[in-house]
């Protein structure tokens, strides 16, 4: 044999040998658990409890309520409001949110689009410590609660009486919602 091949033999069988428990091919390591607790996400939540209630508030008349908004005509210059209790779940160490109505989701026929576009509808919310009126704006800051908020949303829905068309219209109010959403981080 040449010498060439006798070194690829004896290095072949060390290799080997080492590989094969002759001797180790391990590296040292080690780790430590650090006990530092754990991170949780927070919550942002909102739900309507209780049923909603209608009232006619026409500058014209003393309120009263409205047993059935389906059959209530509404006219130029009336107004009339839907009271909502809702349930807003707000925790989170950094979170801030903003609450509003979700206009969109008012659906009127294509015919109807001239009746949906001369309402003014504006949006009041009382109670809950945490949910604030953000200035000159329909939308109301949401800051962290230790506990769930109860508040009272008010939809006002107003007819302006200078309106001279869009008669026989109908709006379909039965999935207004209320909208809470995170706010970004800047």
């Amino acid at each position: 044999m040449n010498k060439l091949l006798k070194g690829a033999v004896a290095g072949a069988a060390g290799v080997a040998l080492l590989l094969g428990g002759a001797g180790s091919f391990a590296l040292w390591n080690s780790t430590a658990t650090v006990n530092v607790g754990s991170v949780a996400s927070g919550t942002l939540s909102i739900a309507a409890t209780g049923a909603p209630t209608w009232k006619d508030i026409s500058a014209s008349k003393t309120a009263s309520a409205i047993a059935d908004i389906s059959t209530f005509k509404i006219a130029p210059g009336d107004t009339i409001e839907l009271t909502q209790v809702v349930e807003i779940d707000a925790v989170g160490d950094n979170l801030r949110a903003t609450l509003s109505y979700d206009a969109l989701n008012a659906t009127a026929l294509a015919a109807d689009q001239e009746l949906l576009d001369q309402l003014v509808i504006t949006l009041d919310a009382t109670g809950g410590a945490n949910v604030v009126r953000i200035p000159g704006t329909q939308t109301f800051a949401v800051t962290p609660a230790s506990s769930t908020s109860t508040v009272t949303a008010t939809v006002k829905i107003a007819f302006p009486s200078t309106v001279t068309s869009a008669t026989n219209g109908t709006v379909d109010f039965s999935k207004l919602a209320f909208k809470l959403q995170q706010n970004a981080r800047s």
